[in-house]
């Protein structure tokens, strides 16, 4: 079976209405006019795409074990949350609520640091006691960043050295990592097209 290689246009000007940082976004939006205002699952719902009533409420949960949310229960709604913390953006989270460096996070930090590295060499360079990053997965993070245009290759792999890369000046964009995201999409090849949405979630690490 020959497999089919598409090429999908994003459009930046349409965001995406899924995903925790979206939920984060839309909690404080709700309760920016009144601190003390709460929310249910079902208002968090309504502000999202394609999302079910079940992954809200997980998230919902996760965000009151890790501090930032209190659930309400004596206060006559089905499900009623109160915000306790407001940061802009919210760290990546364990599955018990935990603050966590993602490896993406780590390994972007460290490629901003570094002059020229190999995978290996930013492999090391953004392991931690609590984070180990493979050379594996640092070589795949290195290849799909140099193919969207942040590194330039310094030095070509050879039979005993790994390539070298360089962060290009001008994309130097920020602390927050270029995230590497996984698609789940329909194709049909009657059309010759995807059909409805692309959802896509963060490949780890």
């Amino acid at each position: 079976v020959m497999s089919i290689v598409l090429a999908l246009k994003v459009d930046t000007a349409q965001p995406i209405h899924r995903g925790r940082d979206h939920f984060w976004s839309v909690i404080r939006d709700l309760t920016d006019a009144d601190r003390s205002a709460t929310i249910s699952a079902m208002d968090l719902w309504r502000c999202t795409s394609g999302v079910d009533l079940s992954t809200v409420r997980k998230e919902l949960r996760l965000l009151a074990k890790a501090g930032y949310l209190e659930k309400l229960s004596a206060s006559g709604e089905p499900d009623a949350w109160r915000v306790l913390r407001r940061p802009t953006r919210l760290p990546s989270l364990s599955k018990d609520g935990h603050a966590v460096q993602s490896g993406q996070a780590a390994m972007w930090t460290a490629i901003r640091a570094l002059g020229s590295f190999s995978a290996t060499e930013l492999a090391v360079s953004a392991s931690t006691e609590e984070l180990a990053v493979s050379p594996v997965a640092a070589k795949s993070y290195v290849l799909r960043l140099a193919k969207a245009g942040y590194l330039k290759l310094e030095r070509k792999a050879t039979p005993k050295r790994q390539a070298h890369y360089r962060l290009k000046p001008s994309m130097n964009s920020g602390p927050l990592p270029p995230k590497i995201l996984r698609a789940k999409l329909v194709y049909d090849p009657n059309r010759n097209e995807i059909v409805g949405p692309v959802d896509a979630e963060e490949v780890s690490p």
